[in-house]
């Protein structure tokens, strides 16, 4: 009996051995099997968007196939990727990536405002998933997008990570992944979240091994120069409700790092030479991006949405906290009171972490280890406290939290208690902090906690019983394979989480082909390079179909208002309250006078009358109306040139009258 309980020892050890060798061996070789994966991303033409979504409103196209779909599913709800960003940027590829997109209205849209577009200007040095575009083109510079994103964004976690947790490799390489394909990157990927979790990420980095490291030079360096990268990057985000937040989080960690580690290192020349550096590129580069696009910028920030709403905090509700809890199921079934992306977070057992600090967080043993723990826990109370309690008018503009709905920090929040609780588990798996009884006490706070919220909030409705006493039993013991320090256990249920949770979010698709395959937009290229920078109308829900494929479109999505455009047609900004914000613009040809109506907060829709049509320079309508029979009223000569297909819709070029002014076609 002993001989076989030694021979099971050294076999479990030697397994072990191999395991730790195998994970080693792929942690060495971490950057180069990231190149690889990117490589592979962009050989195959792969990207992570829901472009096919379009194949529900365009079907017809030329190639035969019916989806460029490979896995998964394209999600309508992410219409801010589908709809306005990826359109954006290729919309760019096909103009050569101008700072201004005449595609765009009649004067054309700054596109660095416009979600961080790929643009030739000097500050694509903060956005370097941006540059594939430049040498890889249209299609292929997307999938370096999604790849090189999605990589290093893994990279610069895990890295992070191993900050955190004093290098334990196997709990920052699962956290890595779980910061990465957390609900909340994955939903919001190529929107402000994903970009600003990036950079916020790449920052930390940089700012921790500039002061660990100070003593070697190169590094110093080396951290300065993506101190400068990361830090354009963020700057130029222009996303204020989230960015403001983080920028927070930023200061305190820094200052954190400062007071600790300032008097632990010796300042020289180099330091001045580095940070003055910094200083000047990144003053250059702002101060070049104001020159070229402060109109652009001051004009966004002057709408009535989002730029006029001014927060001050406090409205909140419980459950809000605790959305989290339904991303497991929203990638198979959507959420029943919001849309998936709002109730995105990332996972955290914060609660527990409060109620462990006492234990966990005083005391003089393992400062350096504390540190971080004290900072992120600071933070994270910050932001409670400006969710729950606010701030009057005056002091939130002075702080620049007059930007930050409640709800939007929340998600701010929830990234920092994901940082906080892995750290927690790295300290507890380390330090014997606390007795077994009070292991029982967080467990039951945390599983009552949970029982509360799901029973007494919207989220009753989204899950049956049957989820509710899941969710409970499941928070509850994977909160005890932390506290009891079972670490594979814990790691193959978040191992599991994240799959689920993240891994269905974005379908796999292949190229581009649900835009430019389809027979119409290859009809529309066809007339506009026969006939090119001639202005076109799209009407109802295919408005940023048209400057996608680099031609003009008078309706289309906007950050800001096209002002000079408006003018021709409501000179007196009657209308204005309409039209100057961030909006979807829905566009109508007909006899009626031109009205205006309100859909949502960021979307309008305008009907033309004939001779505002007129006004505007449209010669190009894309509709499913049979806008021919107008001829008869001798207004507008409408020639069908394509179509019906089998969507319905039709292209027709529209001529007008010489003397429209004696026609009765007064704007509303």
């Amino acid at each position: 009996m002993e001989k076989q309980t030694r021979r099971a020892q050294r076999t479990s050890t030697k397994n072990a051995h191999s395991s730790f060798s195998v994970l080693d061996i792929f942690l060495k070789l971490r950057y180069l099997i990231g190149l690889l994966v990117v490589i592979v991303i962009v050989t195959f033409n792969l990207n992570g968007s829901s472009l096919g979504v379009w194949d529900k409103y365009v079907s017809q196209r030329e190639d035969g196939k019916k989806t460029d779909v490979i896995f998964g599913q394209s999600r309508e709800v992410r219409s801010d990727e589908w709809l306005v960003q990826t359109p954006f940027y290729l919309s760019q590829a096909e103009n050569d990536y101008p700072l201004v997109n005449k595609d765009y209205s009649l004067n054309g849209q700054n596109m660095i405002i416009a979600y961080n577009s790929p643009v030739k200007d000097i500050t694509v040095i903060g956005k370097p998933f941006n540059w594939g575009f430049f040498f890889l083109g249209r299609d292929r510079g997307l999938s370096f997008y999604w790849g090189m994103k999605l990589v290093v964004m893994v990279l610069l976690g895990f890295e992070l990570l191993m900050i955190l947790t004093k290098r334990k490799k196997e709990l920052s390489l699962i956290g890595a992944f779980g910061l990465a394909f957390s609900p909340a990157v994955q939903w919001w990927f190529m929107q402000h979240v994903g970009d600003l979790i990036f950079f916020t990420l790449g920052l930390m980095v940089a700012f921790y091994h500039y002061f660990y490291q100070h003593e070697k030079k190169g590094i110093r360096a080396m951290m300065m120069c993506l101190i400068v990268l990361f830090g354009l990057g963020f700057i130029l985000v222009i996303y204020p409700a989230h960015q403001v937040m983080l920028a927070y989080l930023l200061v305190f960690y820094f200052v954190g790092l400062f007071i600790y580690y300032g008097k632990r290192i010796t300042w020289d020349r180099v330091d001045a030479y580095l940070i003055l550096g910094a200083v000047l590129l990144i003053g250059g580069v702002m101060l070049h991006f104001w020159l070229t696009s402060k109109d652009a910028l001051l004009a966004s920030l002057n709408t009535l949405y989002p730029g006029k709403r001014v927060s001050t905090g406090g409205k909140w509700k419980l459950e809000e906290f605790f959305y989290f809890l339904t991303n497991w199921k929203i990638s198979f079934k959507d959420i029943n009171f919001s849309n998936n992306s709002e109730v995105a977070l990332f996972y955290h057992f914060f609660p527990t972490v409060f109620l462990a600090s006492p234990f966990v967080l005083f005391g003089k043993k393992n400062s350096e280890q504390k540190l971080f723990g004290r900072i992120l826990m600071v933070f994270c109370l910050f932001s409670i406290v400006w969710i729950t309690t606010g701030l009057p008018e005056w002091f939130a503009e002075l702080t620049l939290l007059s930007y930050v709905p409640p709800f939007r920090a929340i998600l701010t929040f929830s990234f920092a208690a994901c940082l906080l609780t892995i750290w927690f588990i790295s300290y507890i798996w380390q330090e014997d902090v606390f007795p077994t009884w009070y292991k029982f006490v967080l467990l039951g706070a945390n599983a009552s906690l949970y029982a509360y919220v799901l029973m007494t909030s919207k989220l009753t409705n989204y899950f049956s019983e049957l989820e509710i006493l899941l969710i409970v039993l499941a928070g509850t013991v994977m909160l005890a394979f932390i506290l009891f320090r079972r670490c594979r256990l814990f790691y193959f249920a978040f191992a599991t989480l994240i799959v689920v949770s993240g891994c269905f979010v974005n379908p796999i698709v292949e190229g581009t082909g649900a835009i430019f395959e389809k027979t119409l937009a290859k009809e529309i290229k066809k007339i506009d390079q026969k006939d090119p920078q001639q202005i076109w109308l799209t009407e109802d829900e295919i408005y940023n179909f048209t400057p996608t494929l680099g031609v003009r479109a008078f309706n289309a999505v906007r950050f800001y208002p096209d002002m000079p455009a408006w003018e021709k047609i409501d000179p007196k900004k009657k209308y204005e309250k309409y039209y100057n914000r961030y909006a979807h613009t829905r566009a109508f040809i007909a006899k009626e006078e031109t009205s205006f109506i309100l859909d949502r907060s960021d979307m309008f829709s305008v009907t033309l009358n004939f001779k505002d049509a007129k006004k505007l320079g449209i010669k190009y309508v894309v509709s499913k109306r049979p806008l021919t029979d107008y001829n008869q009223l001798y207004q507008a000569q409408f020639s069908q040139l394509y179509g019906p297909d089998k969507d319905g819709y039709m292209i027709f070029e529209v001529s007008y009258p010489e003397n429209m002014n004696e026609m009765n076609l007064t704007a509303g």
